[in-house]
């Protein structure tokens, strides 16, 4: 089965927000010689110019207009943003950056350390529910389970009203609909409850579902340089 690794724009007055980032650029242009072993888990199907820098850039998006960039999680196929935003501050649950600084085998192949050690990368940490803006818009909810800091994010547009990114909380419509049980890599049972308060979220706020790793969700969904507003 071929799945997609979504990453996101969000623009806001005051500054743009990319949430994830995909595969690394590296990872497009030699996998195994990236990420090692790791890269024989799966066949990656990337070209450059997909990668997040590059398509924001056939957008109009440079990389000093991006204020931040939201980690929902940092997992290797999460991590393509990191180090082509010198201006951005990089929003991360603090639980996942010790996580990720402390893995060790089997969970250590799930992060790869050169991606979010780098000495440019500005940090702010986040603890708890986190309203990026201050304003409702991109509110950061914590859904730890998958891994130990993950993070999903609900959106509020003018237009579409709100939009649930459930991360890797739920991958598919399977996970959501509780025909399957969700990726706990961290903790299975962590990983149930939050998909049990993702499933609150949606009926409270009616919100347009976008799953982690869907590609029949995924082809429902528009894609840049169509856009929600």
């Amino acid at each position: 089965m071929d799945v997609p690794v979504p990453f996101f724009l969000v623009r806001h007055s005051q500054g743009n927000v990319v949430i994830d980032g995909g595969n690394p650029l590296a990872v497009a242009r030699d996998a195994r010689g990236y990420w090692g072993p790791v890269a024989d888990e799966w066949e990656v199907r990337m070209s450059e110019e997909q990668h997040c820098a590059i398509q924001l850039k056939r957008l109009g998006v440079g990389p000093d207009s991006v204020r931040y960039v939201v980690q929902t999680h940092l997992h290797v196929d999460h991590t393509g943003a990191l180090g082509h935003f010198p201006s951005a501050t990089v929003v991360v649950h603090a639980r996942e950056l010790d996580a990720a600084r402390v893995a060790e085998p089997p969970v250590a192949s799930a992060y790869f350390r050169e991606d979010y050690e780098r000495s440019n990368l500005q940090w702010q940490l986040v603890d708890g529910e986190h309203d990026l803006y201050g304003d409702g818009s991109i509110r950061l909810l914590e859904t730890p389970g998958h891994s130990a800091g993950h993070m999903s994010v609900l959106l509020q547009l003018q237009g579409t009203g709100a939009v649930l990114l459930t991360g890797d909380a739920s991958d598919n419509a399977a996970e959501w609909e509780g025909k399957r049980p969700p990726r706990g890599l961290f903790s299975p049972e962590q990983a149930m409850r939050s998909l049990e308060a993702l499933r609150r979220v949606a009926r409270d706020t009616g919100a347009l579902i976008v799953f982690g790793h869907d590609p029949r969700d995924w082809a429902q969904h528009r894609h840049a340089p169509d856009s929600y507003s």
